[in-house]
């Protein structure tokens, strides 16, 4: 029964990952920096093709437009909405081909806190405390260190593969997006271009505009806008995982990674 089950979920969950024309996917574990980066390719594709900000968020439309590679933001079958347990996330990746796929990836540490307050404030899939999350097969660090071996098993599958780590956006967030919008293949590219992305991208900004409703989607407002955890942009924050995890925690996520391997955490 539960091979079935997971059988139905890799259907369903396909239907949304893939979509026609596809010739880049930018892959992510939930809550690695995918939206912050989603909003610094939005805003220097609408700068560039004078398109309208509303569609920022919208990058498969976005890049529609001739002169940048059509691309799709996309968690992979990694989403905390999806569930699957560390050991039945799909292995095979060769429907990504005759794809370039970028990859981002985050400290596990921070990661499972900020998927944490996801679970539990946002979309309402997990009820307990961030000890027994940790530790839990559909979301803990189980579940993210495998996705990240599975993804560095198979990154020769794609024609060509960008490891893009969230720390290092954070430290030099114009080399990030360059780098991206370069293996997009966006004409154009000024560094004019990528200073007024990162300006209007900085995390103060985009808390305002989450608490404004600028984007215009239910999945980019906060669950509830007296409750700071809530907010889909929370922290942003670089080791922000400190004030959430004890040492217990830390130890077990330690033990995780030297029984896994984790290439990509290093």
């Amino acid at each position: 029964m539960m091979k079935i089950l997971d059988t139905l979920k890799v259907r369903a969950v396909r239907l949304k990952l893939f979509k026609p024309g596809t010739e880049i996917y930018i892959l992510s574990y939930p809550k690695c920096g995918r939206t912050w980066l989603r909003l610094l390719v939005g805003k220097a594709i609408c700068d560039r093709f004078g398109l309208p900000e509303a569609q920022m968020i919208d990058t498969y439309g976005l890049t529609a437009v001739p002169g940048i590679r059509r691309t799709h933001f996309s968690h992979d079958y990694s989403s905390l909405l999806t569930g699957f347990r560390y050991d039945r996330m799909p292995t095979d990746k060769s429907e990504y081909a005759a794809t370039k796929v970028i990859f981002l990836v985050r400290d596990v540490r921070d990661v499972l806190v900020s998927s944490y307050f996801q679970a539990t404030k946002r979309i309402n899939r997990f009820d307990g405390p961030i000890s027994d999350f940790i530790r839990d097969d559909r979301f803990g660090a189980r579940k993210i260190i495998s996705y990240y071996n599975i993804w560095h098993r198979n990154q020769a599958v794609p024609r060509d593969f960008l490891l893009l780590r969230y720390e290092l956006m954070h430290a030099d967030p114009h080399a990030a997006l360059t780098r991206t919008l370069e293996c997009m293949e966006m004409d154009g590219l000024t560094p004019q271009l990528v200073a007024d992305a990162v300006e209007f991208a900085r995390f103060d900004n985009m808390k305002r505009l989450e608490k404004s409703g600028f984007f215009q989607d239910d999945k980019m407002k906060p669950g509830d806008e007296q409750d700071k955890e809530s907010f889909k942009v929370r922290k942003g924050k670089v080791g922000g995982y400190e004030e959430y995890l004890n040492p217990d925690d830390l130890a077990y996520i330690d033990q995780v990674i030297a029984d896994l391997g984790c290439p990509f955490c290093s």
